[in-house]
């Protein structure tokens, strides 16, 4: 049974904070739509070369992010992560279906972390030690949150039903499921547009 975590008010905040810098990868289907897929990939190359050169700085311990989770203080933060999940999202899929994946990483995990942090126990990624998977509530949330981004968007991508549901399944599982591999867990900011894209992508092929 999911519990309402005690410090929930202090959790909210901080995560209201976080997900405002999250939004920034709205600026992705934006830039999609304007600018085109190869000036658009272009730009985020270029902020992950930045990014990257500031990450190093803070794990040297020059530079301070106040928004990095404490789980990720002695390594690689998410916003990296996010950034180049964002690169391979636009280079592998097709404009529509990348607009929508990042969408439901950008709006989608928004909302599950802002649900999560009012739940106690849903931190699954704190640790290596197997694979865990988010209270119902939260993977609930996650779903239905990018189920109605899929339709939502769907008049401008233009993905018909199968399509947007198979990558809300794809970002809710990523986002859901702590995956680890070589005892390193993979971080959702990259799984989620990955597997929502690949899924979405799927079942176009499949029509």
């Amino acid at each position: 049974m999911c519990k309402i975590d005690p410090l929930w008010r202090t959790k909210l905040g901080r995560e209201v904070r976080r997900k405002l810098i999250h939004l920034t990868g709205l600026s992705v289907p934006l830039g999609i739509l304007i600018l085109g897929r190869i000036y658009t990939a272009a730009l985020i190359a270029v902020a992950l070369v930045v990014a990257l050169v500031i990450e190093a700085g803070r794990l040297r311990g020059s530079v301070n992010l106040p928004a990095v989770r404490e789980h990720e203080q002695e390594k690689v933060a998410g916003y990296i992560y996010y950034i180049f999940g964002s690169l391979l999202t636009v280079i592998i899929f097709q404009p529509m279906i990348a607009i929508a994946a990042m969408l439901m990483l950008s709006l989608g995990d928004a909302i599950s972390g802002l649900v999560g942090s009012v739940i106690e126990n849903s931190n699954v990624r704190g640790s290596s030690d197997g694979w865990h998977v988010k209270p119902l509530p939260i993977v609930m949330g996650m779903f239905l949150a990018c189920l109605a981004i899929g339709y939502l968007s769907s008049g401008i991508t233009r993905l018909p039903f199968h399509v947007y549901l198979a990558g809300a399944i794809g970002a809710t599982v990523a986002d859901a499921v702590a995956i680890v591999i070589f005892n390193r867990g993979l971080d959702d900011n990259l799984t989620i547009p990955i597997f929502s894209g690949a899924l979405m992508s799927a079942a176009l092929l499949a029509g």
